[in-house]
């Protein structure tokens, strides 16, 4: 097969290509990160890149006419991930096309438990009798002489002898991977403290922003699974030597590893066939038990002898990063109800007590991401955090007070709950006409409303260093409304299920990356959530995290997990008759939940 070279610009970097490879897939393998909201389907047309001399490239498509203009076509403009090398080329990424660093909540919410770590370590000046072990360990035993034994208790199994007393010395460390972002905490396993954390985004991203992208490159591409589980290992593998060196430890000094994440990337980390989760009626290969893996097999860089284990799936799309919420609010163990909602590219509930739990995956994140949002962005510098009207006058907070740049995900519910307290948008999603506004709407807010003949829309601000403005448009809203309806539908469903209304709610925990930003009575306006007393809602940080960081100081409640994984009901909310109907209502921005 010919080989293209193809420079990428402004780095200067050349780079070889077989013919056909597109753009986005070419450059993710050589180390420049392109986003990809949409899993290069053509749909949200921000990969764009420019093509200059060479143009050795494939005509624009369907979705390349649909999506740029004529203008930019003539000046090279082309969408990444649909535009297939065919000869040399020279590609300039401008910045507003790359993939940003973004704000990464690392914080659980660092509950007190009984230490009592799965590893433990035993030094000898003499060797023991063998009773103090394991018997069938006696050909060993006389080698534990000035030395320490470090040994598996859930085994009973003796995983290495190390010279002198290293007693003081025993890490573990804690993971929460998530679609969007990846979350490592080292940890004392002699006294459960966190010692460091480091987080990234998870380098999949460049398949897309959702899991059901990254599904369809697997079920496409022979190699597409091991593809997607050696980007993730990497990536973690990364932030094991990031904590490493923040502790002054080896990796080897690291004997055990919790990881938990959605039902997806817990597929992709243990190389399990994740295809039946594309179709209906979306099974998974995991089960309800506890996944162990030698930390060799598994590819994690830390002691040899150590096993890495991943959470069990609750069921469907319902996975070991709410049963790490689960175990983090003790929710399992409440006698009031609880309402337990894991909001991030996948939006995750749970409603319950001690008595009954019940559980379902919503399909809300990635408009709350930004993707699909013709202003939405990551949570990286310059995105819009927090709207208020102050006097007329809108007042924006961004990332790092970098300019203007578009939304992130507490923006995009901000500029929506503004604009429904307003009465600038109606109970069904439409934004009105400047004549239909309330009167006393301050005239610098009235002037925003641009008319078009698909829908109006309206202007917040400028976009910095970019042409445009940063608005939500007709569609924009119709995106928000079908996000916030899937996530308190699925609530109203489990309410149904269990037969309580919101004012039975005791608490309302919000956990999650982009959950822990937003502004409960922003979401309280749109709907996003049922009509709870503000008090009600509390924000408990990056729970999921906080769950495996707990299994990995207390073998006691390891051993709780499969129990819980077991007694959550999952509902598939594509299976429920009345999820249409509730869906629709839910939509409304007067939605109801007790209805």
């Amino acid at each position: 097969m010919k080989i293209i070279k193809v420079v990428f610009q402004p780095e200067g970097k050349t780079v070889q290509a077989h013919a056909g490879i597109t753009i986005a897939a070419l450059a993710a393998q050589n180390g420049i990160k392109i986003d990809v909201p949409c899993g290069a389907v053509g749909k949200c047309g921000k990969c764009k890149v420019t093509v200059l001399e060479g143009r050795g490239v494939s005509p624009a498509d369907y979705e390349e006419l649909e999506l740029l203009s004529k203008e930019e076509l003539e000046n090279g403009v082309r969408l990444s991930c649909r535009t297939k090398i065919t000869g040399e080329a020279v590609i300039t990424v401008p910045k507003t096309s790359r993939l940003q660093t973004q704000k990464i909540l690392d914080i659980g919410i660092q509950t007190q438990i009984r230490i009592n770590p799965s590893v433990k370590k035993l030094y000898y000046i003499e060797p023991p009798v063998p009773s103090e072990l394991n018997y069938r360990h006696k050909e060993k035993i006389e080698r534990f002489k000035n030395a320490t034994a470090v040994i598996d208790v859930a085994e009973n199994e003796l995983m290495t002898l190390e010279p002198g007393n290293t007693t003081g010395v025993m890490f573990g460390m804690a993971f929460d991977v998530g679609t969007t972002t990846v979350v490592g905490t080292l940890v004392d396993l002699n006294t459960g403290l966190v010692v460091a954390t480091a987080a990234d985004m998870n380098a999949q991203v460049v398949y897309g922003d959702d899991v059901i992208s990254r599904l369809n490159y697997c079920i496409e591409n022979e190699n597409g699974l091991f593809e997607l589980n050696k980007i993730i290992i990497e990536v973690m593998n990364r932030l094991l030597l990031e904590v490493c060196k923040e502790a002054g430890i080896a990796p080897a000094n690291i004997y055990d590893a919790i990881i938990c994440g959605n039902t997806t990337m817990e597929h992709f980390l243990l190389k399990a066939d994740p295809k039946p989760l594309g179709v209906y009626p979306f099974v998974s290969s995991l089960g309800q038990t506890l996944n162990s893996v030698f930390s060799g097999t598994f590819g994690f860089k830390i002691n040899p002898k150590a096993k890495v284990k991943v959470f069990p799936v609750i069921g469907g799309w319902v996975g070991g990063d709410t049963l790490g919420v689960i175990l983090a609010t003790s929710l399992y163990k409440t006698a009031h109800i609880k309402l337990a909602i894991d909001i991030g590219t996948n939006g995750e509930v749970v409603l319950g007590n001690k008595d009954r739990l019940v559980a379902a995956s919503c399909a809300a994140g990635p408009a709350f991401e930004g993707a699909h949002i013709k202003s939405g962005m990551r949570a990286s510098k310059g995105a819009i955090e927090k709207i208020d009207l102050v006097g007329g006058e809108l007042i924006f907070k961004t990332i790092e007070d970098g300019a203007p740049a578009g939304f992130c995900g507490s923006g995009l519910i901000d500029a929506m709950a503004l604009l429904v307290e307003q009465g600038i948008v109606d109970d069904t999603g439409r934004i009105k006409d400047p004549e239909e506004l309330p009167a006393g709407l301050p005239a610098k807010i009235v002037a925003r409303i641009i008319k078009h003949e698909n829908g109006n829309e309206f202007i917040f601000a400028a976009r910095a260093g970019a042409s445009g403005n940063i608005s939500l448009s007709q569609r924009d809203v119709r995106e928000i409304q079908l996000a916030k309806g899937a996530m308190l539908a699925g609530i109203i469903i489990l309410m149904k299920e269990l037969n309580v209304s919101a004012g039975e709610i005791n608490e309302v925990l919000i956990a999650g990356a982009f959950g822990n930003y937003i502004r409960a009575d922003k979401a309280l306006s749109i709907g996003l959530i049922p009509p709870v007393e503000l008090k009600k809602i509390i924000f408990c940080g990056n729970a999921a995290e906080e769950g495996a960081r707990k299994a990995l100081v207390s073998l006691e409640l390891r051993n709780e997990v499969e129990g819980i994984a077991k007694s959550v009901k999952y509902i598939d909310l594509s299976a429920s008759p009345v999820f249409q109907d509730v869906f629709a209502e839910a939509m409304m921005f007067n939605s109801i939940a007790d209805a």
